[in-house]
């Protein structure tokens, strides 16, 4: 199976609403950093799908490059636990000493007590993969309302995905 079949079989699955662009003029930006490039591919469509602007990375190197380039722009870090050269924890808090209070979820494959003692951070927001994209989309919402910072402009809706419950429980992210 290709890269781009995987994409489009799980894109398949969400529903026409949630495929529009969001209304907003300025959508959350999302860092995702993934060394799997099948998961990266289909994490940023299924973002992307959902209304986000999304920055992507393959390790921690380019990621902080990237960070540089955007500085001040991003609004959530999505990334991989374990990873190559430095994991995710490592990654999350350089970048947060670039730009204070950044919003990050942490993606493993390990169970969330796992992550949060190898990464010596209980608080810390976690999702398990392989994750359906009801709850990859959900995930990146509940994090993105919980900041002060992200607001509509007045008459526009946030940039959450809507009609969540509609998505297809079967369209899973490995």
């Amino acid at each position: 199976m290709s890269l781009s079949m995987s994409a489009e079989s799980v894109i398949r699955h969400i529903p026409i609403e949630t495929k529009c662009k969001s209304r907003m003029a300025n959508p959350p930006v999302i860092l995702l950093v993934e060394d799997e490039p099948v998961v990266r591919e289909v994490t940023r469509q299924v973002l992307l799908h959902g209304g986000y602007r999304v920055l992507e990375s393959s390790n921690a190197a380019e990621a902080l490059a990237l960070a540089r380039k955007h500085a001040g722009e991003i609004d959530l870090l999505l990334t991989d636990v374990i990873m190559p050269e430095m994991n995710g924890a490592e990654l999350a808090g350089q970048l947060q000493e670039m730009q204070p209070g950044l919003l990050t979820i942490f993606m493993s494959g390990y169970a969330e007590a796992d992550v949060a003692r190898r990464m010596n951070r209980t608080s810390a927001i976690h999702i398990q993969k392989p994750f359906t994209v009801h709850a990859l989309l959900s995930r990146v919402a509940e994090a993105l309302a919980a900041t002060p910072t992200l607001s509509p402009t007045a008459g526009e809706e946030s940039g959450a995905p809507r009609n969540l419950p509609h998505l297809e429980p079967d369209a899973i992210v490995q």
